[in-house]
């Protein structure tokens, strides 16, 4: 008799996902997007913003208009750093933190308010027997599921805790510090799990992205979400939009499934965004670049 191979490794779902950027989005969501409803929603990130190397000094010293000359760098120093893309360090290891606040009254989602601690892509060897066993508890739920984008396939650990727009608003007003959106065991979460330490007192927000998201919408014989981004532009910037395909399927068939989203979608006259970097890297890239970086404190 052989040997037994074990239970399966836990997978809840896949996450069908199919993203359409700029003037791509637009027509896709004009072609798929009911004229009314959806739920809107502010969406910020929490992440460690550096520039490199003299990031920490320059972003946290409080200089002010006066950064020039009370800096005790040279006027080349600072040029070239502020010319350095800003450093993502929690995306960079595969930590998102997101808050999220509806705009609405309800209690269906649209009014409240949440925070996620998500792990992607996700090694199970990171993941303690407790979380693998844990799915939800009181405002907390635990998700481990395939994250497919093209060709792109990841496991993502999803750790959402319902902390309400309160708390959340708090946060993004600078008013509490990240770490009191986050609940005890989304903390615990990262630290066991998570690839590095994660400093609540030095996170800074980034945000507001605009969002909308329709659920239950049918396209053909799929039932989707459909999902819009949008940044404003300003003197400088040209606004930046993206919708979002996706689809939650059982893992077995999720690669049928996948192909016939894809092909269904194509067969519309809308072109797929296959860049290799996610939304989410996008959105905090350009944020950091923007500056639109709030400063643990601020109001």
């Amino acid at each position: 008799m052989s040997a037994s191979a074990g239970p399966e490794p836990r997978l809840d779902s896949v996450e069908i996902r199919v993203t359409f950027s700029g003037a791509d989005a637009a027509a896709a969501t004009r072609a798929l997007a009911p004229d009314h409803g959806g739920a809107r929603r502010r969406v910020y990130f929490c992440e460690a913003v550096t520039r490199s190397p003299y990031g920490d000094a320059l972003t946290r010293a409080p200089y002010g208009d006066a950064l020039v000359a009370r800096s005790p760098y040279t006027d080349e120093t600072l040029a070239r750093s502020w010319a350095t893309p800003a450093r993502l360090p929690l995306l960079d290891a595969g930590v998102t933190l997101r808050l999220r606040a509806g705009s609405g009254r309800g209690a269906n989602g649209d009014g409240g308010g949440d925070a996620t601690a998500e792990l992607r892509p996700c090694r199970t060897s990171l993941l303690t027997e407790r979380w693998l066993d844990f799915r939800s508890q009181g405002p907390d739920s635990f998700r481990l599921a395939g994250d497919w984008s093209g060709e792109r396939r990841v496991l993502a650990a999803s750790f959402a805790s319902d902390c309400g727009r309160t708390a959340v608003e708090a946060v993004t007003s600078g008013g509490k510090p990240p770490a009191t959106a986050f609940s005890d065991r989304q903390r615990a979460f990262l630290a066991e799990c998570a690839d590095l330490p994660i400093g609540f007192g030095d996170l800074d927000v980034l945000g507001p992205v605009a969002t909308t998201v329709w659920t239950g919408i049918r396209l053909d014989h799929h039932e989707v979400t459909l999902e819009h981004w949008s940044l404003p532009g300003d003197e400088t910037d040209a606004p930046l939009e993206w919708l979002e395909v996706s689809e939650r399927v059982a893992p077995e068939g999720a690669e049928v499934v996948q192909a016939s989203l894809t092909a269904m979608l194509r067969g519309q006259g809308l072109e797929p965004d296959l860049a290799h970097s996610t939304r989410t890297r996008r959105v905090l890239e350009t944020l950091a670049e923007r500056g639109a970086v709030r400063r643990p404190g601020e109001g």
